[in-house]
């Protein structure tokens, strides 16, 4: 079984051209930001990167950027690339497509369309099938908030991790005490816990958990990392004052303005990207740009300095 490791794993956004065409130089562009910040991997086609709006040609271009990327700037980062699908057939197609395009893992979301039908029983039976035959490891997306609130439970995934091409469980539902469950009831031999988001980090990194996957990743991808290597070294008040510069930052990031808000300040302060989303999502508007360079001036100074440092 192939580990997945330790650390932060950022989910990048799929960027686009004013025609909303893929905008794959960005891309690169992106990547090589992230690629000296200590990061263990990259994650493409999750939430973040609209892959709900990509067709299945661009799924597999945005893979292969990714990994021709990573081989240009840190051959040592890791790529997940998600695979979600409403059935297991075509969740498999696509875990397929991900293993030929570059990727190393595959992370996967639950099936939520026939919410009412996604019991226990159907539930296992599209991970153990979809694990079953995948070429990739698999991480496990639990996150309520874009699956119409469908949440799996504590027991369901303690009986995933037992297989042996589940190798994950990335929890964005926000619930530490679920995240302690888990730690106390899976095997870490067997599977990777991993917060889902910045603001969250540090608590379930004392209860347990192993890494991160924070969209805040994309502007401060430093920070995400040093609050585990503080917590790591026993410098826990330092890492306390660090996670409360990263939680002001993830909220007006993330919570605020979500996608279209991080593409804005890449836009703004990185200097690539057009700040386009797929419609239905629009652009950032100036005025909720300004507030978030203002809200994360602080945390991009330090991000800036830890940067510099290395």
């Amino acid at each position: 079984m192939t580990s997945l490791g330790r650390g932060v794993f950022v989910p990048v956004p799929t960027f686009f051209k004013e025609n909303e065409d893929l905008d794959l130089e960005a891309f690169d562009k992106h990547i090589e930001y992230l690629s000296n910040s200590g990061i263990a991997g990259i994650v493409v086609l999750g939430s973040m990167g609209e892959a709900v709006n990509l067709s299945d040609e661009e799924r597999v271009q945005v893979i292969q950027q990714c990994s021709d990327s990573v081989q240009k700037y840190n051959r040592t980062l890791k790529i997940i690339a998600g695979t979600s699908s409403q059935s297991a057939r075509n969740t498999i197609t696509y875990t397929k497509q991900a293993a030929e395009a570059g990727a190393g893992f595959v992370l996967v979301l639950p099936p939520s369309f026939y919410k009412g039908s996604m019991d226990h029983d159907a539930l296992y039976q599209f991970y153990t099938t979809v694990a079953d035959h995948s070429p990739l490891p698999v991480v496990i997306y639990n996150y309520p908030g874009v699956c119409q609130g469908l949440d799996l439970s504590i027991p369901l995934l303690v009986e995933l991790s037992k297989h042996k091409n589940i190798v994950g469980v990335k929890g964005t539902d926000g619930n530490v005490g679920k995240m302690a469950n888990l730690v106390n009831k899976t095997n870490p031999e067997d599977v990777t816990l991993l917060a889902g988001s910045a603001d969250f980090f540090l608590p379930e990194l004392l209860i347990g958990a192993v890494g991160l996957i924070p969209g805040a990743g994309n502007v401060f991808p430093s920070l995400c990392v040093q609050v585990q290597v503080l917590y790591e070294s026993n410098k826990l008040q330092e890492a306390i004052a660090l996670q409360k510069k990263l939680v002001e930052a993830d909220d007006a990031l993330c919570r605020w303005h979500g996608i279209p808000g991080i593409k804005s300040f890449i836009q703004k302060r990185l200097g690539y990207g057009h700040g386009v989303c797929r419609n239905p999502l629009q652009k950032a508007s100036q005025v909720n740009a300004a507030a978030i360079e203002e809200a994360v001036d602080a945390a991009w100074l330090l991000e800036q300095k830890s940067r510099s440092s290395k």
